[in-house]
């Protein structure tokens, strides 16, 4: 089972994080516009259950993502199992009816212009995603994904990664829950 380790940055001095980013030799895809729409279980409450399920459509792929409970309090660690969705455009939609046909409720969406790179660290290929969140502002995340038996090499990696680039404590709070705040 693969679990995704996840830190999260709310960026203060873009212009000089971008630039220490460029020094680590990240390499940029371009910016694409995601759109997350959030829906909650009929029999169980997901803000109760720290779990989510999203539908993500960035216009050129669709995604199905279910986030299982945290199991770190320091970072966004937790299982995530994806399904990408063959034609993002129909399908995408059809999927949302699909869960409120299923008696999900939708919740809120949240909309972002995301910019990833990849970023190799002591040897790991970190994800590493610049966002704009409507309504929130602007964060950056690193992100690996590994097994359960590296989940604390993980965490520590990442932890020298934010420290080397001056970055503070990192935000466990999900966009979602900080919209709806």
């Amino acid at each position: 089972m693969n679990y995704e380790v996840e830190q999260k940055f709310r960026v203060i001095h873009e212009a000089a994080l971008l630039d220490q980013l460029e020094d680590l030799g990240i390499c940029w895809r371009e910016t694409v516009c995601q759109e997350d729409a959030y829906f909650n279980h009929p029999l169980r409450d997901f803000a109760e259950t720290d779990e989510a399920l999203r539908v993500r459509l960035d216009g050129s792929e669709a995604m199905f993502t279910y986030k299982g409970p945290r199991i770190d309090s320091t970072t966004k660690t937790r299982q995530e199992l994806e399904l990408q969705v063959a034609n993002p455009g129909t399908d995408g939609n059809a999927l949302k009816q699909f869960l409120l046909t299923l008696g999900f409720t939708y919740v809120h969406s949240v909309v972002k212009q995301r910019r990833k790179g990849m970023l190799s660290f002591q040897q790991q290929e970190v994800v590493v995603a610049f966002d704009e969140i409507q309504g929130l502002g602007k964060f950056v995340e690193f992100e690996l994904v590994v097994a359960e038996d590296d989940l604390d090499s993980a965490t520590a990696l990442l932890t020298q990664l934010s420290a080397s680039l001056g970055l503070g404590e990192s935000i466990t709070t999900g966009y979602l829950d900080m919209l709806l705040r």
